[in-house]
């Protein structure tokens, strides 16, 4: 680690010139500023205008990271960060005697690209594998603890949860968050910090770029005199299975208008009835409660309330509203709709008398993330819930404090933009067979291209049958090697007692037999996500593979669409039109050329055997 001579005022930088792995930390950012942090491993480098983050063969927080800086605490300094980190579900396992999990279980050998493999097992689990925000020193030994900052944190089910560490502890924020591109904000405030990000069309919690999506607010600020923006890793890779994390861009700018309460609608540190909010109008009785009206709905609301006391939103008459109740022995949501009323959830409530608590809803017209000091309420997926869901209107009972409302989008400041992720979709279809008419001439003109298993026709589409786990490609010809965008919409087995069902039924992007790219479903008793598996130069190993975990998307007996767009140099994942899986094919193996797209077609993996998928559907387009 090396410290600066000068503080900066504002960072730019994005990765212009090449690195070497273990020389970046002490190196010039593209705008001068040194590149503090720590590289214990000498795993971090700068290749094609991106940061890599390898991962770590001994994890854990302090090992691995980069920071900039230091910065003077001034209200409306924002840290940008547009980034795909390596797998939002990055975690190590609890040490157990006896033998290595089954997925686990691989051979130490090493190879030209890659690495040996090292089984992480720890007494004490590492959760929590990134951390990007504001810390109080270049390379804390414990970034949850020491900073403000986005943290994303393993899974066991999920797909990754995205959290805030603030300083009074780490606050759940969204689960199932997708491995796409995703650009995380942390601006400086008066008071506290306050947390943004934005990803891809189409992403389930996150909007498009150039818009964020307000996520939390820390009331508190860090002691520390001087401020480091920083970006740390403690861990890539889940049972076995790694891939590096990319930094696209980094800014530091201060942000004018975000200075005092940002993008707030309404801001009152001391609601009272008759009197006018610091931001956002007068307290107005209105039904059951005191009542502000802002122009837009509220996405993310942040306050105290000391029980016996109620936030209501969505309000649009005394008729019409949800509300979060704090009583002395209970908590509820309850929504009041016309003549009704539903109590959509409720748990026993255990604080002592008088204590206030933190508050957070996150609301995105359709779902509710709630938590009480930090901590999931009811349940730790959200509550659908969409009626109400564009009324504006805010109110409050009883005792609250510190309320902040801030709507469900904003616009990126110009200042962070940092560009815009890739997201291209073929605009012209060559190929839409009917694959529920499986005449003769159509099994024809699919090729037989790798593998000993036969098309056959199936009730509604077609069905590839094998005798095992065997990866089987029927292609087409493909006369745009540079763009290719495949939809085909699968029926996985249904269950069935006593009988182990699978699918690993998917597309496939094809070079030659020593390069190709398959996407494939990965759906058992055990697991339910879709993967991607690159062939390159004749070299795959198993753990290279890519994925993303998708248990609310895909099921047993339930058709679904999976689409892939690849420009042989990255491919995009769709399931049912929700983007789950980024890649560039250099971000599994390092150095790999652009995949020259000759043929397109049908797949099944061969990581594991497929016990009946049917092909219904197939769409081709450039």
């Amino acid at each position: 680690m090396k410290h600066p001579k000068t503080s900066p005022t504002e960072i730019l930088d994005r990765f212009a010139r090449e690195v070497l792995y273990g020389e970046v930390i002490g190196s010039a950012s593209d705008c001068g500023a040194v590149r503090l942090g720590v590289d214990a491993e000498a795993k971090i480098s700068v290749e094609e205008g991106v940061l890599r983050f390898a991962p770590l063969d001994t994890p854990g927080w302090g090992r691995q990271g980069i920071a900039y800086g230091p910065f003077a605490h001034r209200p409306g300094l924002a840290f940008g960060v547009f980034m795909l980190n390596g797998h939002h579900n990055s975690q190590t396992y609890d040490a157990e005697p006896g033998s290595l999990p089954r997925r686990l279980v691989r051979s130490q050998k090493d190879t030209a690209l890659r690495t040996p493999f090292k089984a992480h097992f720890s007494a004490q689990p590492i959760r929590e594998n990134l951390a990007v925000g504001w810390f109080d020193c270049p390379v804390p030994n414990n970034p949850l603890e020491a900073g403000q900052a986005l943290v994303m944190r393993g899974h066991p089910k999920e797909n990754g949860q995205l959290c805030a560490a603030k300083v009074r502890g780490l606050h759940h924020l969204l689960l199932g968050v997708q491995n796409n591109p995703i650009y995380l904000v942390s601006v400086l405030r008066e008071k506290g910090v306050a947390f943004y990000a934005g990803s891809l069309e189409g992403s389930r919690h996150l909007p498009a770029l150039p818009k964020l999506r307000p996520l939390s607010i820390d009331p508190y600020s860090l002691t520390a005199k001087d401020l480091y923006a920083g970006i740390h890793q403690s861990i890539l890779g889940e049972m076995g299975h790694r891939v590096d994390t990319r930094v696209y861009g980094v800014r530091v700018a201060q942000i004018p208008e975000w200075q005092a309460y940002g993008t707030a609608q309404i801001a009152d540190p001391q609601p009272q009835l008759g009197r006018k909010a610091a931001h956002g109008g007068v307290w107005q009785l209105d039904g059951p409660c005191m009542l502000l009206r802002p122009e837009e709905a509220g996405g993310l609301f942040h306050l105290r309330l000391t029980a016996p006391a109620s936030l209501i939103w969505r309000y649009r008459d005394p008729r019409n509203y949800l509300a979060l109740e704090l009583n002395p022995h209970e908590v509820r949501l309850r929504l009041q709709y016309d003549l009704q009323q539903y109590v959509l959830a409720a748990q026993p409530y255990t604080g002592a008398a008088q204590q206030p608590h933190w508050v957070q809803v996150l609301d995105d017209g359709q779902a509710l993330s709630i938590t009480l000091d930090g901590k999931p309420l009811f349940s730790e997926r959200p509550i659908l819930e969409h009626r109400l869901g564009n009324e504006t209107g805010v109110g409050l009972i009883g005792q609250a404090a510190d309320l902040e409302v801030h709507p469900r989008e904003v616009t990126l400041p110009a200042v962070l933009e940092l560009g815009l992720p890739w997201q291209v979709k073929g605009q012209q279809t060559v190929f839409a067979p009917y694959l529920n008419h499986a005449a003769e001439d159509l099994l024809i003109s699919w090729e037989p291209t790798l593998g000993r298993g036969k098309l056959m026709p199936a009730e509604g589409g077609l069905r590839i049958e094998t005798t095992g786990a065997e990866r089987t490609v029927y292609t087409m010809p493909w006369n745009c090697t540079d763009l290719a965008d495949l939809e085909v919409e699968i029926l996985p087995p249904g269950q069935c007692a006593g009988q182990k069902q699978q699918s690993r039924a998917g597309v496939s992007f094809w070079q030659d037999a020593k390069h190709h790219l398959v996407v494939a479903l990965c759906l058992d008793d055990n697991e339910s996500s879709v993967a991607a598996m690159l062939r390159f130069a004749g070299y795959e190993d198993p753990y290279d593979m890519v994925w993303s975990r998708v248990p609310d998307l895909l099921y047993h007996g339930v058709p679904l669409r999976l689409r892939v767009v690849c420009d042989g140099v990255r491919f995009q994942v769709y399931l049912d039109e929700e983007p789950v899986l980024y890649r560039a094919l250099s971000d599994i193996y390092p150095g790999a050329d652009r995949l020259s797209i000759r043929r397109v077609g049908l797949a099944l993996s061969g990581y594991g055997e497929d016990t009946g998928s049917v092909f219904r559907s197939w769409i081709a387009r450039k």
